[in-house]
């Protein structure tokens, strides 16, 4: 495992995923405060493989995939959606840790608008709860003088991993590629598996 964080961003993604697992993502919302979530559950993606935003090359979409390593990767999705993303792997290649679920970290005292305990459990809950948007795209989350960035605790420890495939793709994926905190309560309550819309009658 690497030492350092910025280490660990820069090397495989794969690998990076799980490291993650453990670290807070801070936010800086305005009036001195300061809401810290723990990260409970990541996903894997590479521009090589299919369930990538990069898959098929470079755009104004998915520029920040491309390095360097350490920025958010802010997407909006269904229409209603952010999603937060870690790029890691040096510059030039598009890869990224989706953040699926966290959990808020005392002192909660409304920094998190309105949003209950173990209410970041899904890609999109979290951001909103951290107010993270496509406005905060591109950011380095290795300063700590802006307003949102990543960090190890000083107690750090792998917690307990639990790996499976990833969720929502409209195709059978196979890449093991989904890390959880094992048992942990703030994990999302999302099913692997191919994901199967509804026919409109």
């Amino acid at each position: 495992m690497a030492r350092r964080l910025s280490e660990l961003l820069a090397g495989d993604v794969v690998r990076a995923a799980p490291g993650l697992l453990g670290c807070v993502l801070a936010r800086r919302m305005g009036e001195g405060r300061i809401a810290r979530a723990l990260i409970v559950e990541t996903e894997a993606y590479h521009q090589r493989e299919p369930g990538c935003h990069a898959y098929r090359g470079r755009t104004a979409r998915n520029e920040v995939m491309f390095g360097p390593p350490g920025r958010l990767y802010v997407y909006f999705t269904y229409g209603m959606w952010h999603c937060a993303n870690v790029v890691c792997e040096p510059r030039g290649t598009a890869a990224a840790v989706l953040l699926r679920a966290a959990m808020p970290l005392p002192p909660h005292d409304g920094s998190l608008r309105g949003i209950e305990p173990l209410r970041l459990s899904g890609p999109g809950l979290l951001c909103h709860g951290l107010e993270l948007t496509r406005e905060h795209n591109g950011r380095s989350l290795l300063s700590r003088r802006g307003d949102v960035w990543l960090y190890r605790p000083a107690n750090w420890r792998q917690p307990p991993v639990v790996r499976t495939t990833r969720i929502g793709f409209s195709f059978e994926d196979q890449r093991r590629w989904r890390f959880c905190w094992r048992d942990h309560p703030a994990l999302s309550k999302a099913r692997t598996g191919v994901l199967r819309r509804s026919r409109r009658s």
